[in-house]
């Protein structure tokens, strides 16, 4: 029971915070097919740490988990300020979805080819970082999520109203003083910490950042505004991420655990065939008017 409280609530916390990293990205880029995985975060993700791992592993640091979690979070938040000028003038997302999912191709490759180098030469390699699992969560993890969770939810609360207005689109939002910038830089800078800091700790979880928000906009909370599908269904998702979890652990398959970032995945990825096929439009991340 030790074990299993701290790995739960791992789970829970890490599906809340992809499902809320989704929903804000895409409102920010006002398009259904946006997440951190089409737009190469988690890509990004992988391959910085595949470069610090095998920069410790040749160094011998003894505790390369702290560090990697340590020096990645300043690089990333570098990449969420970037990204939050870059999206911010685009016009073309769709182009820079194309470019995300090109760009994981990309490290997916060189993923193979470094554990096949790294086997070679007989040194340990990060083989399950590609797909995310909670076999070794512990409580220096959870605290890590606990204070992420925290800071974002702060980020929201007073960012409430500039979120309200932003999601009237900008022909509005502009007769009201909205700061974009501001908007921009907590969306990008929470996308790009939070995307980092799950798979750094327990793996990828592909497309999960595309998934959660839209069953948290169509099937549950359709009546909710946005701050509910944030809340709400950021909640309702972590909940459904600690189920699979459990479920993997509790129904092994001849004693050996299913990742749930496998899963993950595969659903992710069908859902993704799904949107592309039915020809889905832009669609932009509207705030419900309360009656």
């Amino acid at each position: 029971m030790d074990y299993l409280i701290p790995r739960f609530l791992c789970a829970f916390l890490s599906g809340a915070i992809l499902s809320q990293t989704g929903s804000l990205i895409q409102m920010g880029t006002r398009n259904i097919l946006a997440s951190p995985s089409t737009l190469g975060f988690d890509g990004l993700s992988i391959l910085w740490i595949l470069i610090l791992h095998s920069i410790l592993l040749l160094t011998g640091y003894e505790h390369p988990v702290t560090v990697l979690f340590l020096f990645g979070v300043p690089v990333f938040a570098l990449v969420g300020l970037f990204f939050s000028k870059f999206i911010g003038q685009s016009k073309n997302i769709e182009r820079l979805i194309l470019l995300g999912l090109t760009f994981n191709l990309l490290v997916g490759a060189v993923f193979s080819l470094w554990q096949f180098l790294f086997l070679a030469f007989n040194l340990p390699f990060p083989v399950e970082l590609w797909f995310g699992h909670f076999r070794f969560a512990n409580i220096e993890a959870l605290g890590i999520l606990i204070v992420l969770e925290l800071l974002i939810l702060l980020g929201w609360w007073r960012l409430s109203k500039e979120f309200l207005l932003f999601s009237l689109g900008k022909n509005l939002a502009s007769n009201w003083k909205l700061e974009e910038k501001l908007v921009y830089k907590f969306l990008f800078l929470t996308v790009a910490i939070g995307t980092f800091t799950v798979i750094s700790l327990f793996g990828a979880f592909s497309f999960m950042g595309l998934v959660f928000p839209i069953l948290a906009r169509k099937l549950w909370f359709k009546k909710f505004d946005l701050a509910g599908e944030f809340l709400i269904g950021g909640f309702a998702n972590g909940l459904l991420l600690m189920a699979i979890d459990s479920a993997c652990y509790y129904f092994p398959i001849f004693g050996a655990e299913i990742p749930v970032g496998l899963i993950a995945t595969a659903v992710g990825a069908l859902s993704l065939i799904f949107l592309l096929w039915s020809s889905y439009r832009p669609m932009e991340i509207v705030a419900k008017t309360k009656k």
